[in-house]
């Protein structure tokens, strides 16, 4: 139960918790009256008090200033905060990669972030345990608010970047009803979505019901200039089309030296010399730009007094979402698959006198050279591969609370959460049936029932027959998370000191936590049969349970002076280690308008489950990275290198555009550490005006990480640890194929920088302005990969780990509002990105406007905007294959869209 205090809210004391995002300016209009107000609980507190302060940094985005941007779905809305960055996934990566949205506070992984919802643990949904953040119905939400310190000592585990709180309604009377709809200048990426909230209320008791469903489209990479073509030499990059094509790539069958192809299909025994920049596939043709996804989520929050200090509520929810993409087609190379740590026996029938081993028979019914060989191809007959995905969460909360004596407020609540996530690649090629279908063998009386594959064409020898014969794998994987616990708190007053009363909270956290991995026996590693796709071992996690006690207390030593101090104790019963993590914090008031906060604490992030008990694992990566020949230039090996002697240069381009990684759990690990300050200045120089000057610091140690490059570089140095850690193709003399890169307690990252918000509100007789700028300067992003390796800055940079780190920033908003009208302008600035010398994405401003208006008679606000408002390009960048930093910026060009909301 809540206490009404009556206090008075200046802009003063409201800008003290956050430095304002600029999507939220709304939220912080000066209000000189008194108002009745209910004590409020600041997220980074477990105390709630009338005076609305924080000693740390909070950004409050408000439900209101979202819709006046056209936005509709939580991760959009983070998206646009500066403190915001590096890999944030989302739905418009492309290739169908991504199916969950997730958020990267200060640029550290999305694991170092703690997302909650109306200040509970939500239930992850990778197996990395990470939160869906579109699985919340934008309609249930009031306000978004974005803790930007540790907070460790409040939450437990991950709050190391901060703390994402998502707060919803809990009372609402009445019908709502919203819809919106968008679609790009080119035609495609609609956006369609209806919602509704409504609810009632009684002297006891009150329900509210919020529910969402969306059906957005993607858009194909082919139609969008800068990614039509994987060859990106038109826009000033290199060639990046893959060497496994349409057109056979063929060695061995008596050719001689070099790599052959077939351009004849009825004369199959004429070749001429395969030719990569004229037989390189253009696979972004077949691939998505962004994703299909639809979502539909409900929630629900009831509350029933049961007497005067005592009160039974509920929060019950259930999202449905679902990712669909494109990659292109799949293929063989049976010499690749041949040298591969999964696949260590295929394609291996029939050696020659050399010690070469060909996956090609002799015989095979459409070999015509009588010989065998090795052959890469693309099947294009099969078309784009479809990616899909499911994601499934229940969650339910039950609890009560109440007030002891007058002053105790406690609560004690169980809630009980589960997500399940599917993905699915449909009907794949099978390694198996790929090798029976080249080999002698088939469709002879040894093997009657096979259907030989013609690999000795160009596009279209490939039959349909042939297609249903080796496609009989379906990749598939299953993620099932539970997440289960109990809490007990109680908060109130300690004692009366000469400047106020200190207050307390206390209280206990019993959880459980559980993961389940299962994957289809092609894709499983012991077993994987899968052309054109990673392994994957099944897991199922023992239970962790975690026990945890915590205390706060907020203390006024002066009249103008404030002190917090929390400490958290957590014990986990799979790590054999328990740790105790302390915050301290300071408000100090010198002048009427100005105010200094600070704040110290420590962190941890415990290992996720798949971190710790996943086996082994490959997966296929893009980034690739050579010393001996850093550009994958063909004919070429920088033998000066000791590492890169004995190198033969007609093996060094790696055509394929890709290698294996390997990878898996480590049981071993340890929580990770964290120490953070803040620094913060907070002033109201004029009526009106806000401003919030905040520094940070972060020192992260014992990280988990996994670095491929680390151990290619420890490789070509010749370090004696890591001797069988990379093959190299062509019996260890061409291109990298496999590296071996295990997760441990290795890394290090020292953060630190500013954020600056200016707020200004104007009232004249041409109506009310707003004006917010909202901005962060990263100085410092120091990461060390392993202990002893130096630190390396990737503030400004690209970085394959990070993503991009912009040194700056920022977002610029000004609404202006008069009667029944609105208008809101805003435009976001990024910094220059390097990621080489002749690499460098230019500095950008994107544009976004919204005209909006209620209309009286019919109850009903609209409102139209234009997002990307001069249809403005992504930088170029070459380093990553995807044209840009795709989780920065997106293709999707000028987009339009339409909104509505109508109360009943």
């Amino acid at each position: 139960m809540t206490t009404k205090l009556t206090f008075k809210l200046s802009a003063l004391s409201m800008a003290v918790i956050s430095s304002v995002s600029t999507i939220s300016a709304n939220v912080y209009a000066a209000d000189d009256n008194l108002k009745e107000v209910e004590k409020i609980m600041v997220t980074g507190s477990r105390i709630a008090r009338a005076e609305v302060e924080s000693t740390s940094p909070i950004t409050v985005v408000s439900k209101e200033a979202l819709t006046n941007l056209g936005i509709s779905d939580v991760s959009s809305a983070l998206r646009r905060l500066p403190a915001l960055t590096g890999n944030t996934a989302n739905n418009q990566s492309s290739a169908g990669s991504n199916n969950i949205q997730t958020a990267t506070l200060r640029g550290i992984e999305a694991t170092n972030t703690l997302v909650l919802l109306n200040g509970r643990r939500l239930v992850g949904s990778d197996e990395d345990g990470l939160v869906d953040l579109s699985s919340i119905p934008f309609e249930a939400i009031s306000q978004i608010e974005v803790l930007k310190d540790g907070a460790s000592a409040i939450y437990g585990s991950d709050a190391i970047a901060g703390v994402i709180n998502i707060i919803t309604r809990k009372n609402f009377e009445g019908f709502k009803v919203t819809a919106h709809y968008g679609r790009s200048s080119r035609g495609d990426a609609d956006e369609r979505k209806v919602g509704f909230v409504t609810g009632v209320s009684t002297d006891r008791a009150s329900v509210m019901v919020a529910a969402s469903t969306s059906n957005n489209a993607g858009w194909e990479e082919k139609d969008r200039y800068m990614t039509k073509d994987a060859d990106q030499t038109y826009l000033g990059g290199g060639n990046g089309r893959s060497g496994t094509a349409p057109n056979p790539k063929l060695t061995g069958f008596g050719l001689g030296e070099g790599t052959w192809t077939v351009p004849d299909a009825s004369n199959p025994s004429q070749v001429i010399a395969w030719d990569y920049d004229k037989e390189g596939y253009n696979y972004r043709a077949a691939q998505s730009g962004a994703n299909d996804n639809k979502t539909t989520s409900v929630f629900v929050f009831g509350e029933y007094s049961l007497a005067d200090d005592l009160t039974f509520f509920t929060e019950l929810s259930f999202h449905d979402g679902f990712v669909q993409g494109n990659q292109a087609p799949p293929g063989t190379d049976t010499g690749w698959y041949g040298d591969n740590v999964d696949t260590p026996n295929a394609f291996k029938r029939y050696p020659d006198a050399d010690g070469n081993n060909f996956g090609v028979g002799p015989n095979q019914k459409y070999n015509p050279f009588g010989e065998a060989g090795n052959v890469s191809k693309r099947f294009s007959e099969y078309g784009s591969r479809i990616y899909q995905s499911n994601n499934t969460i229940t969650r339910y909360t039950l609890g009560l609370q109440g007030m002891l004596a007058d002053e105790y407020d406690w609560e004690v609540l169980f809630s009980s959460q589960s997500a399940k996530l599917v993905q699915e690649g449909g009907a794949q090629p099978s390694i198996i049936q790929i090798e029976r279908a080249l080999s002698d063998e088939c469709e002879t009386a040894a093997d009657p029932d096979c259907v030989a594959l013609n690999v000795f064409g160009p596009e279209g020898s490939i039959t349909q027959d042939m297609l249903d014969f080796i496609n009989t794998t379906a990749p598939s994987q299953t993620n099932k998370n539970d997440l289960s616990f109990i809490q007990a708190s109680i908060a109130g007053p300690v004692m009366q000191l000469e400047a106020g009363e200190v207050m307390f909270s206390a209280g206990a956290e019993y959880r459980e936590d559980q993961l389940s991995l299962s994957v289809d026996q092609a894709q499983r590693t012991a077993t994987f049969d899968v052309s054109w796709g990673g392994s994957v071992t099944p897991v199922t996690s023992p239970v962790r349970e975690i026990s945890e006690y915590y205390v706060e207390l907020a203390i006024p030593v002066l009249e103008n002076l404030d002190v917090e101090a929390a400490v958290r104790y957590s014990d986990y019963s799979d790590i054999d280690q328990t740790t105790t993590n302390p915050k301290f914090g300071i408000i100090y008031r010198p002048l009427e308008s100005v105010k200094i906060r600070g704040s110290y604490s420590t962190g941890f992030r415990a290992p996720t489950m798949a971190q710790m008990y996943q086996g082994r694992t490959s997966s296929i990566n893009t980034n690739m990275y050579d010393p001996c020949n850093p550009n994958n230039d063909a004919n070429y090996f920088n033998t000066s290198i000791a590492g890169c002697a004995g190198l033969n240069p007609a093996f060094s381009k790696n055509e394929i555009q890709s290698n294996d990684i390997i990878g898996g759990g480590n049981p071993n690990l340890k929580p990770e550490e964290a120490d953070n300050m803040t620094l913060g200045l907070v002033m109201e120089p004029l009526d009106g005006l806000g401003v919030t000057l905040d520094y940070f610091d972060i020192e992260q140690s014992n990280v988990v990480f996994s670095s491929s490059r680390y151990v290619v570089d420890q490789y070509v140095a010749g370090n004696p640890e890591f001797a069988n850690a990379v093959i190299r193709s062509n019996n260890g003399t061409g291109y990298i194929q496999t590296i071996f890169s295990s997760s441990n307690n290795i890394a290090a990252r020292n953060l630190s920088g500013f954020d600056l918000n200016v707020n200004y509100l104007h009232e004249s007789n041409f109506g009310t302005w707003r004006f917010n700028l909202d901005a962060t300067y990263m100085s410092d992003f120091q990461v060390q990969d392993t202990s002893d390796t130096p630190f390396r800055d990737v503030v400004g940079t690209y970085d394959s780990a990070f993503g991009s780190i912009p040194e700056y920033k920022a977002n610029l908003q000004l609404d202006w509002e008069q009667g029944n009208y609105r208008v809101t302008w805003d435009a976001a600035y990024n910094s220059k990105i390097t990621a080489a010398e002749d690499d460098v994405m230019d500095a950008t401003v994107f544009h976004n406007i919204q005209l909006g208006y209620f209309i009286d008679a019919l109850q009903t606000d609209v409102h139209f905007g234009v997002q990307n408002l001069f249809d403005k390009e992504p930088p170029f960048l070459k380093a990553n294959g995807t044209s840009t930093d795709d989780n920065l910026y997106s293709f999707r060009g000028r987009f339009y869209y339409v909104g509505l909301s109508r109360s009943f």
